[in-house]
């Protein structure tokens, strides 16, 4: 039997059902003529495939994004969790979608991803992040003081409880929790928004995605220690004035577009307006 795809299930096995679900779609993707794996969020490796499903929630499909992006694998998230923003397919449509995808093909959207390096126990780091990337105290609730660099340019000078580097995806997230502006997500720019700054005119910025951005971070308490977090999954802790630096990563991100919902749709669901 030729096959016509190959294709990666991806499930969060904390969610109730969400391993079942997982095994019916193999199933099904299998009697239609396509390879595929199913595995673990918590097991997942980088494969070569024509497309991913992320089962479970956002924290599920940040995990996924950050694993298959660097391989510019289509993804579409299946939502089990509470919020969905990035997964925004319900399990009573993947069936629906999935025929729409070996009739049609699918309807790729592509999102701007964030990459972040730093130096960490001597090693040079390089990740990337779909939503934000964090820097705080490592004692939570103290100022930290955040010298902040656009372009080599010192820009100024943020005393915060932390401060947040996002990307339109990221928008509805920790960013908009702190006061940031929505921004709709296949836009090109990055949103600097400080957690609780000291001086109310320190407010978020929206900054071209060609800008390189820097922070130098210092914290008096704990040590001077300093963690930053991506996507609020992977978290490392830094000594006392250590630069982190950000820029657009080299590939998008590239979602499979539920054509039947509009990003203004899922605001509306998922922040309750008009309720």
């Amino acid at each position: 039997m030729n096959m016509k795809y190959s294709a990666g299930v991806i499930y969060n096995k904390s969610k109730v059902n969400a391993k079942k679900l997982a095994l019916e779609i193999a199933f099904w993707l299998k009697q239609n003529k396509c390879r595929a794996f199913v595995v673990d969020s918590l097991s997942v490796r980088a494969r070569k495939v024509d497309f991913v499903l992320s089962i479970g929630g956002d924290g599920t499909m940040l995990k996924v994004i950050r694993t298959f992006s660097p391989l510019s694998v289509p993804i579409k998230g299946i939502n089990l969790g509470s919020l969905g923003f990035l997964a925004d397919t319900d399990t009573s449509e993947v069936f629906v979608i999935l025929k729409n995808i070996f009739s049609s093909g699918f309807v790729i959207e592509k999102r701007i991803l964030l990459s972040t390096e730093f130096e960490y126990r001597n090693r040079k780091m390089k990740m990337i992040a779909a939503n934000d990337c964090v820097l705080r105290s490592l004692s939570g609730g103290k100022l930290i003081t955040v010298n902040v660099n656009i372009d080599e340019n010192f820009t100024t000078e943020y005393k915060c409880d932390g401060m947040i580097l996002a990307t339109p995806t990221g928008s509805t997230a920790y960013s908009l929790a702190a006061s940031g502006p929505i921004v709709y997500p296949n836009l090109s720019v990055l949103i600097l928004t400080p957690i609780s700054p000291h001086t109310l005119t320190q407010r978020p910025m929206i900054l071209s995605n060609k800008c390189d951005v820097s922070f130098i971070t210092k914290n008096k308490d704990s040590k001077g220690k300093i963690i930053i977090s991506i996507d609020g999954q992977d978290n490392y802790t830094l000594p006392n004035g250590t630069k982190v630096k950000f820029s657009l990563y080299k590939k998008r991100l590239k979602l499979i577009k539920n054509c039947s919902k509009s990003y203004f749709e899922t605001l509306k669901t998922k922040l309750h307006w008009s309720i």
